[in-house]
């Protein structure tokens, strides 16, 4: 049995096959590498907006914990004052011993200037 030698044109073609293979297959996996790419750098793209929307974030929070810690100082000086205030007020135990005072020597009996002024001028124009 004789083998047909082979024409130029097929062995040509069998190679022009795999390259054309090859070739797609390389244009595929570029356009998946280009597809990453890009999103790759939407990601980076997302990723620093949002860090610097937290970044914003946090320095309005540190901002705010500022005030609150001012407002806070504030308010721990007026309940200070207020302590001492109230601290030198009169208490009840004081009060209660001024009101028996009060009662015992009974203020109410007790003659004006101009009372016993009149009271002396009457004792005198009747001696």
């Amino acid at each position: 049995m004789q083998q047909t030698p082979e024409t130029p044109s097929q062995p040509t073609s069998a190679i022009s096959n795999i390259v054309n293979s090859l070739n797609r297959r390389l244009r595929v996996l570029e356009e998946r590498h280009s597809q990453i790419q890009r999103k790759t750098e939407v990601i980076e793209d997302n990723m620093i907006n949002r860090h610097k929307e937290v970044s914003e974030d946090i320095k309005k929070i540190n901002l705010d914990i500022k005030e609150l810690k001012r407002d806070f100082e504030d308010i721990k000086d007026n309940m200070k004052l207020l302590i001492k205030e109230v601290g030198s007020r009169a208490k009840k135990e004081d009060v209660d011993v001024i009101q028996k005072y009060i009662d015992l020597w009974n203020p109410t009996n007790f003659v004006t200037n101009r009372e016993l002024d009149k009271a002396v001028k009457r004792i005198i124009s009747e001696k």
